[in-house]
Order: C-alpha cells, then structure tokens, then sequence
C-alpha cells in the first residue's frame, strides 16, 4: 500500500506572499477588485466639487445683480427735483416697490438688509406709518446682531409709532435704544425724547434729556442746541449757573491777590 505525501510548500509560499504585501499593494488589490465602487466614488466627488463651485458662482452672480438693483433703486429714491414735488413723490414710491423686489428675489443677501431698512424710510415718507413699522420691527428681528443698525432703526421705529399716536411704543423704542451699548445715535434719541416731553408740556422731563444730553454728548451738534432749549425751558437754572461762575471768578481772584500779596511780604523779608 502507497502513502501519499501532501505538498504543504505551495499554500505557505501563497500564505508568505499575502502577508509580505506592503499596505500599497494591498491598496491596488483593493481598488483591482473594487474598480468600479472606487471609480463611482472619484465621480461623485467630483460632481460634489463641481456642484459647489457652481453654487458659489450662481450666489455671488446673485449678490451682484441684487446689489444693482439695489444701487438702481437708492438712485430713484434719492432723486427729489425741488421744483417738481409730484415727481419726488413718484421716485420715493417707484423705489419703494424695487426695494420690495430686492426682498422677494434676493432674500438673505447683503442687499437685502440695506433695502429693507430703505423700504421703512420710503413708506415712511409716503406716510404709510404702518408699513414702516412692520419693514423696521422685520429688520431688528432678523438682523439683531448687528447692533448699530438696530440702534438707528429703533430710532426710526419710534419715530414711526409717534406719527401713529403711539406714545408708549415710541418711547418703548427710543429707550431700547438708550440701552443698546454700541448704538452710535444716543444723541438723538435723548433730544427725541427732550421734544417730545416738551409737546407734552413736561418741562422737568425735557430738560432732564437734555442735560443727558449735554452731559453725555458734549461734541455733539445737537447740544449747543439743547443749551439753548435749556437756557429757554430753565432760566433760573441758568441764573443760577452765571453766579455761580461769577462767585467762582471772585474767589480765584481773591486768592491770586492773597498769593502774590504773601509772595511780596516774603521778598521784603528777605530783603
């Protein structure tokens, strides 16, 4: 009876060989066998590449058509002829309707902020209060981080809610603006504030803000003004001041005498 010897030299040469392939081999192996998942892969990569290249050209296209619009429209807005009201009036509502049109076909775009601040000016000025008030309470809400823009809107909004009657929302809006620490238009709102308590009579009230005003805001063009208003609404305040300054003037005065008078007997002294 024979016996048959198994050739066990073969399998471990095969076994050898696959162990002794470096990790780039075993990578080409890989993409051997799986050639088609790989090429599908490198395809929707680039589709994904090409795609987003797109998108960013279609959205800066997007921003340079609105951003024309948008000059068009601020350019009608701005076109009051002196001698020809009717026609200001005309441009003020044409550009109110292309603003409007930058909302609708560019929303989000950095043209859209600007024209929709420029939509509350120009239904302001065609006195549609209300439409004013919805475009600038739209605009702090989806712009609220921007906080200078927002202090000059909620300026305009109250200005908006006095033209409608509404007291409390006016100062409602003025005071939030007075709180807003980057807004740049304090200022104004405390001479808003300063007239407004003058219509209502409120004398202390006025020259409260406008003291604020003064105080807080020395440089400002607006406070030569609120000393005028001050000087008209306080006098006596204002009496009180000049003799103060006189009385002050008088003992700096007595001083210096009673200085060089001491300088002098010290001279003679010495003497």
């Amino acid at each position: 009876m024979g016996y048959k010897i198994k050739d066990h030299s073969d399998k471990s040469a095969a076994v050898d060989q696959v162990v002794a392939l470096s990790s780039k081999e075993q990578f080409l192996f890989f993409v051997e066998e799986h050639r088609g998942l790989v090429w599908g892969g490198i395809l929707l990569v680039i589709v994904l590449i090409g795609g987003l290249v797109t998108l960013n050209w279609l959205s800066q296209q997007k921003e340079e058509e609105s951003w024309e619009l948008q000059g068009r429209a601020q350019q009608i807005y701005l076109d009051r002829p002196l001698d020809n009201v009717e026609k200001g009036k005309n441009n003020v509502q044409q550009a109110s309707g292309m603003f409007q049109d930058i909302l609708e076909q560019y929303p989000g775009t950095p043209s859209a902020k600007v024209s929709l601040f420029l939509l509350g000016n120009s239904l302001m000025e065609g006195e549609n209060y209300q439409g004013a008030i919805d475009a600038y309470t739209s605009l702090i809400q989806e712009y609220s981080q921007d906080h200078i823009l927002v202090g000059l809107v909620q300026q305009r909004l109250g200005l908006a809610h006095l033209l409608t009657g509404n007291r409390d929302e006016a100062v409602g809006a003025f005071e939030a603006v007075l709180g807003n620490l980057h807004a740049l238009n304090k200022d104004q709102v405390f001479f808003e504030l300063a007239k407004l308590a003058e219509s209502e009579e409120k004398t202390d009230d006025a020259v409260k803000h406008y003291k604020q005003l003064i105080q807080e805001f020395p440089l400002s063009p607006l406070s030569t003004e609120a000393n005028l208003r001050v000087k008209v609404l306080a006098p006596e305040e204002n009496q009180e001041a000049v003799e103060a300054d006189i009385n002050t003037g008088s003992e700096v005065e007595k001083e210096t005498a009673e200085i060089e008078e001491g300088s002098g007997g010290e001279e003679e002294k010495k003497e």
